[in-house]
């Protein structure tokens, strides 16, 4: 028969075995509630002390601190904007992305105080509980487990204290967190908190990592990515998914429990977020692309607007409104890379030139550039600076002194005309020696006439300096200036062929007031600054206050009338059919170490240039038409569909004629010419027309093609 008796021998000697066991349990029992009774009089105790203490006004945080928090510094991305408001780059020391608490999703939100603070919005600055619960595992596991410190905690620890580990600054840190939160409300807390904690990988707060790490705002993240971020308050380097991607996957797996433990998210969403993929967007610094070039001069020009006063643009988030025209830059960009087979073509027949870092000789490299403008506004439109902002960074739009050649030449002209020269004036072509300068013609035609006209779409250089003599170097350079050339020119008579060296910008000045009937509008790429709240702390002048008269209209149109020749009959003749809107002219350096063509519409002025850094000569009969007038047709047809093609506008008191080009009198089957209506050619033939004609038996060829 069994024993029922639950005394019998069995259970007997387990009663024996168990006492030690029981014994033990009580003990750990009572020591835990010792330990909870000692904790509980050390926090009453130190909540008394605290009191006593703050009374007495030493932990009491002053206005200084308190502002130190409330009107935190975000250090905030300052960001360019094109003329259409899309975002082209920014600038930083620290990449920040402020997030103002209202847009912080709540899926973040959940995911951060559930792995963070679980009390935060419960408790005054300080979790007790949590202290006690921090002390009491540490016992139980002989180390630290569980962090006790709370958002306000480690706010205060990370804006107002220092870093170092000591007791004074523990009691400090929980001392002002429980002042803190008497002043300030517990979303701006974590609106602070959540923006200026380092978060890895260059990031500063959730907006930054959110870009960082998956390539958009922290809104749009779903709520496992936002389960990652949350995850890297606790140790950014550590968890880092850049570099350790299963530590970060773990970490974020950590905080989808302590998520679910919580109660804010179901056990099967949990299970859901653990098992959704992370697609890590690999950070792509946007300065980089076609406008770096343009981001890197607005960067430069901050510091010299008149009137603008901030010093640190870097980390103030600016709000900086361009004129740059995002479809006219890419436009542009192409132009150039259409010919990238052409540009290095040429640099395989490019001369040697010293390399004083390695020694012996180099190839230089063959180098393009573009910068486009609105002549009526100023407006810097597109700004190519070189082939490749990977390679070479260096901005020759705006930094590079190159001869202009006979880009110069219009200025020389446009002098003469104000001078009462007309386009029908005959020269004889003859070799010039001027201070030991002789000039020489692209082709050699000497000994004979032409006409003013003539000259300047052939780009003789004979007639040019013969020209220069007549009307004064000073009265050319002085209009130089007036136009826009800001460089310095040289006092010698070169420089009416372009032997001093300008920049891109001067030159597109120069061209500008051209195509706006004589007026210099100053080239400006910024229209407005503002803080990022939408404030204006800068804004450019009137366009009334940024434009002056240079030259009357008159001249101006006759200008523009001679460099329509330069495309039909001159050196510009390859792009004939764009004279029908458009004028321009070619300008090449001594060796082709400078190649440009420098031409606009009525709404449009474009300027490329084509050579070496190093000014090294280009062989293979590289000249200003035909490797730089390519890429400049290229980017005028194409502007078309951005900006449609309209006449110049023609002033009153001006009249056309048809004259010859050599001989310069009216004749039906000569080339069009336009005049000022009281300044008229003749009307007869020239005493050595007619012994030309009586040799050659008829004109000789004279035109272009």
């Amino acid at each position: 028969m069994t024993d029922k008796n639950p005394f019998n021998s069995n259970h007997a000697s387990m009663l024996v075995a168990d006492p030690p066991q029981l014994e033990y349990s009580l003990w750990r029992r009572a020591l835990r509630v010792t330990l909870a009774v000692m904790g509980c009089v050390i926090i009453g105790t130190g909540l008394a002390t605290y009191s006593w203490l703050n009374s007495l006004g030493v932990f009491k945080l002053d206005h200084r601190q308190i502002d130190t928090l409330t009107n935190f510094n975000y250090q905030n991305n300052s960001l360019v904007f094109d003329r259409n408001g899309a975002k082209i780059g920014e600038f930083f020391e620290r990449y920040h992305v402020f997030v103002p608490h209202t847009k912080l999703p709540k899926h973040f939100i959940d995911a951060l105080i559930a792995i963070e603070d679980r009390s935060f919005y419960e408790h005054h600055g300080v979790d007790f509980k949590g202290i006690a619960r921090a002390l009491l595992i540490r016992f139980k596991s002989g180390r630290a487990r569980q962090g006790a410190s709370t958002l306000t905690q480690q706010l205060i620890r990370n804006t107002i204290l220092t870093p170092e580990k000591s007791l004074n600054r523990k009691v400090l840190e929980i001392a002002w967190a429980l002042e803190a939160e008497r002043y300030i409300p517990k979303d701006k807390i974590l609106e602070i908190y959540t923006n200026s904690i380092f978060l890895g990988n260059g990031a500063y707060g959730v907006g930054a990592a959110a870009q960082r790490y998956f390539g958009k705002s922290i809104e749009d993240t779903t709520p496992e990515e936002s389960a990652l971020i949350a995850g890297l308050f606790q140790s950014p380097s550590r968890f880092n998914p850049a570099k350790y991607p299963e530590r970060a996957k773990t970490r974020q797996i950590q905080v989808i429990n302590a998520m679910r433990k919580t109660g804010v998210i179901t056990p099967a969403q949990a299970t859901a977020m653990r098992a959704a993929p992370l697609h890590y967007h690999p950070y792509k610094f946007m300065n980089e692309g076609s406008t770096a070039w343009f981001v890197d001069y607005i960067q430069e020009t901050l510091p010299k607007l008149p009137g603008f006063e901030i010093k640190n643009t870097k980390q103030t988030g600016l709000r900086i409104y361009t004129t740059l025209d995002n479809s006219l830059q890419a436009l542009a960009q192409r132009s150039i890379s259409v010919y990238d087979s052409r540009l290095n073509d040429l640099r395989t027949r490019v001369g040697m030139v010293p390399d004083s870092i390695n020694g012996g000789n180099k190839k230089a490299t063959i180098e393009a550039s573009m910068l486009v403008t609105d002549p009526r506004t100023g407006d810097i439109l597109a700004m190519i600076g070189g082939r490749d902002y990977a390679k070479s960074q260096f901005n020759r739009t705006e930094n590079a002194l190159r001869s202009p050649g006979s880009a110069f030449k219009p200025v020389v002209y446009a002098q003469a005309l104000m001078q009462g020269y007309k386009w029908s004036d005959v020269i004889y072509v003859s070799p010039v020696n001027i201070d030991n300068y002789r000039p020489r013609n692209m082709e050699d035609d000497y000994l004979t006439e032409t006409t003013m006209m003539r000259a300047f779409y052939k780009s003789m250089n004979a007639p040019t300096m013969e020209i220069a003599t007549k009307v004064g170097l000073q009265s050319i350079t002085g209009l130089a200036r007036k136009m826009g050339i800001q460089s310095s020119i040289k006092d010698e008579f070169g420089s009416a062929l372009g032997s001093s060296d300008v920049t891109m910008t001067d030159l597109a000045r120069v061209y500008g007031t051209f195509a706006a009937g004589g007026i210099l509008t100053e080239l400006s790429p910024i229209s407005k600054i503002t803080t990022a709240d939408g404030t204006v702390v800068w804004q450019r002048k009137t366009i009334d206050q940024r434009q002056t008269r240079v030259l009357n209209s008159q001249i101006s149109y006759l200008m523009t009338q001679g460099m329509r020749a330069v495309l039909t009959s001159g050196t510009g003749f390859k792009s004939s059919d764009l004279a029908a809107y458009a004028a321009g002219k070619t300008g090449t350096s001594n060796n082709s170490s400078d190649n440009w063509f420098c031409g606009y519409t009525a709404d449009l002025v474009s300027v490329v240039w084509v050579g070496t850094d190093e000014h090294a000569p280009i062989y293979g009969n590289a000249t200003g038409g035909s490797v730089a007038l390519p890429i400049w047709d290229q980017f005028i047809r194409g502007s078309k569909s951005y900006r449609p093609a309209r006449e110049f506008y023609r002033p009153d008191g001006i009249v056309e004629a048809t004259v010859h080009p050599v001989y310069g009198h009216r004749t039906p089957s000569g080339a069009r010419m336009y005049f000022l209506s009281n300044d008229q050619p003749k009307e007869t033939e020239s005493a050595l027309e007619t012994m030309e004609n009586s040799s050659t038996g008829g004109y000789r060829h004279v035109f272009r093609h």
